[in-house]
């Protein structure tokens, strides 16, 4: 597991404003979630290197839209401050965690953080990763890249 350290904060704060300042297109918070996770804006996050990302936000955001196109698609939009923390907590589960922003996503679904919200929104990021692990049934393990090969072969072998 890896510190939040100042990098991580700096990506974590500029994942959070681009995740609210999507609440200002037309297409639903689904459809601009689902074009985050496939965007090359994406891919440059995932390094974990500010540096990578020019953490312009208006910038950020014409990045997805000339990479994927101005759509109206959709009509369920998230609160801009449900979306500002879903934003901040997958980054920072994917920095500390050092795990790609889909990996993270694919456990955490966007509609459970939307639903946990209100409840986890004031605590401890730790706090909210370890009660997110718990009502998944899940442990720290699964971010271990190891463990996940082990259980694999565990399973192929038993067969």
């Amino acid at each position: 597991m890896r510190e939040f350290d100042h990098n991580g904060l700096l990506l974590a704060e500029y994942q959070a404003k681009l995740f609210e300042k999507s609440t200002e297109l037309e297409c639903s918070s689904a459809v601009f979630i689902r074009r985050f996770l496939h965007s090359e804006l994406l891919r440059r996050l995932d390094t974990n290197q500010p540096s990578m990302v020019s953490l312009d936000i208006v910038e950020g955001m014409r990045s997805i839209i000339n990479q994927f196109g101005n759509t109206d698609y959709g009509k369920e939009k998230y609160s801009a401050n449900a979306m500002f923390w879903m934003g901040y907590i997958y980054r920072y589960i994917a920095y500390t965690r050092e795990s790609s922003t889909a990996f993270v996503m694919d456990l955490f679904n966007y509609r459970q953080l939307n639903d946990v919200y209100y409840a986890f929104h004031t605590q401890d990021p730790e706090w909210c990763v370890r009660s997110l692990l718990e009502l998944n049934k899940l442990s720290e393990n699964i971010f271990d890249n190891n463990f996940r090969l082990k259980e694999i072969m565990k399973r192929k072998s038993a067969v």
